[in-house]
């Protein structure tokens, strides 16, 4: 009798903290599942009175998300020009090797940067933007290919704009067009 007592005794705290345990997890559940329940209530009334401008405003969170994109890549097509990459990119004392990877590497890495962009313009403007991209690497890989070994960068800018004037629309141009197109009618929804 005297173990029943002593077992008893010292179970008696742990069983006082599990039954105080369980109440406050089932009063916790109670009070979530009613608030739960008031704010589906709330929801509700809330739709109700909205549904008038939940769609204009998610619209207007797209649009504006994707002239942002169209902006960014506006940005990028007009910085990826030969004219502003040279004016850019070009120091004196550089070599045409050097202007050549450098002009390259400013490409790309702004493309990367731009990247998440795409998400917020048509398939269509991406296409042209990627081409944009890789035809003016070609143009200056080309470019940097028909130079000779000494060539100076000043010497590889000159050749970079005749080579490009010959070009009667640049594919970053094409690209323009086609974001500012898109643009507007954006504007116009």
């Amino acid at each position: 009798m005297q173990d029943i007592i002593e077992f008893t005794i010292r179970i008696l705290p742990y069983l006082i903290i599990a039954f105080t345990l369980i109440y406050l997890v089932h009063e916790s559940f109670r009070f979530i599942k009613s608030r739960d329940q008031l704010m589906l209530e709330n929801q509700k009334y809330s739709n109700k009175a909205s549904a008038v401008t939940a769609k204009p405003i998610k619209d207007t969170a797209l649009a504006q998300l994707q002239l942002q994109a169209a902006e960014r890549f506006v940005l990028y097509l007009e910085r990826i020009a030969p004219d502003r990459l040279v004016m850019r990119l070009h120091q004196n004392g550089m070599d045409a090797k050097m202007l050549q990877t450098e002009m390259s590497k400013a490409i790309r890495e702004e493309f990367d940067h731009n990247l998440s962009q795409q998400l917020y313009v048509s398939e269509g403007a991406w296409e042209l933007i990627k081409n944009a991209k890789e035809e003016m690497i070609r143009l200056i890989s080309a470019t940097g290919e028909s130079m000779p070994k000494n060539s100076t960068g000043l010497d590889y800018s000159r050749k970079l704009f005749q080579t490009a004037s010959k070009i009667e629309r640049l594919p970053s141009q094409i690209a323009l067009q086609y974001l500012r197109k898109e643009a507007r009618q954006i504007f116009n929804r």
